[in-house]
């Protein structure tokens, strides 16, 4: 006996089929989206800081002095950066100047170079997380222009 046309058995196959591949076609994207974050997020966090390295020099630069005052760091052309850990930023005289800012601590310039002048210089480290990428960065700044 010769049937023609659709069987429950082909049916099933082609279902089976579709399956399999919508799966396949679904975890590629899924990993080439998660690489393309990945990597979205390293750009922003290297942005990021930047963007804090430049400020900070800037202000060391037309400063004569630094202070660490209660988790703060001010210069003294009077422009302060703080963390606020509740809104996980970073803050330039009241405005955010970065976000997604995981740690920030004010550490001993000391630490990296011998008989420093904490007044004359500031050291910070900073972490920053985006999309899963972690960045940290240690800075150390000394005050004042040599050039003036």
């Amino acid at each position: 006996m010769n049937k023609k046309g659709i069987t429950m058995t082909s049916i099933v196959v082609y279902v089976m089929l579709f399956f399999i591949f919508t799966s396949v076609a679904i975890t590629i994207s899924t990993n080439i989206n998660f690489e393309a974050l990945s990597e979205k997020g390293n750009i922003i966090n290297n942005k990021n800081i930047q963007k804090l390295q430049f400020n900070l020099l800037n202000s060391a630069k037309s400063s004569s002095n630094v202070y660490n005052i209660s988790g703060k760091v001010v210069f003294s052309n009077n422009d302060e950066y703080y963390f606020d850990s509740t809104k996980r930023e970073i803050l330039k005289n009241d405005t955010t100047l970065i976000k997604d800012v995981e740690k920030f601590n004010i550490i001993s310039s000391s630490e990296f170079v011998e008989n420093v002048n904490e007044n004359k210089s500031v050291s910070v480290e900073v972490m920053l997380k985006k999309y899963g990428n972690e960045k940290i960065e240690k800075m150390i700044f000394s005050v004042g222009d040599k050039n003036e």
